[in-house]
């Protein structure tokens, strides 16, 4: 799995796959009302994971911080995902 990112400032794009572990984080695999919205906030979720684990993996200065946004990411991902499915 992986995703596109087309912006500004990536006019060519950028690729980004998802790690397992960043899919394992956000339960991708976990979707019963097989909303597609759920499917794309987590996707786009771990697709951070997986950025902010390759910054937290390197060691740099820049490590702690990099596990933080893990975790907040995951926090954004399960908010999102019950803000899609408040009206089932």
């Amino acid at each position: 799995m992986h995703t596109n990112l087309i912006t500004g400032a990536l006019p060519g794009g950028h690729e980004t796959p998802i790690s397992n572990s960043a899919a394992d984080i956000v339960r991708m695999g976990f979707n019963p009302s097989s909303l597609p919205k759920v499917d794309a906030i987590k996707g786009l979720a771990a697709a951070l994971i997986s950025e902010c684990e390759a910054l937290r993996d390197e060691g740099g200065k820049g490590a702690r911080e990099a596990s933080i946004a893990i975790t907040k990411l995951q926090e954004a991902s399960m908010f999102g995902v019950a803000a899609a499915t408040a009206d089932l």
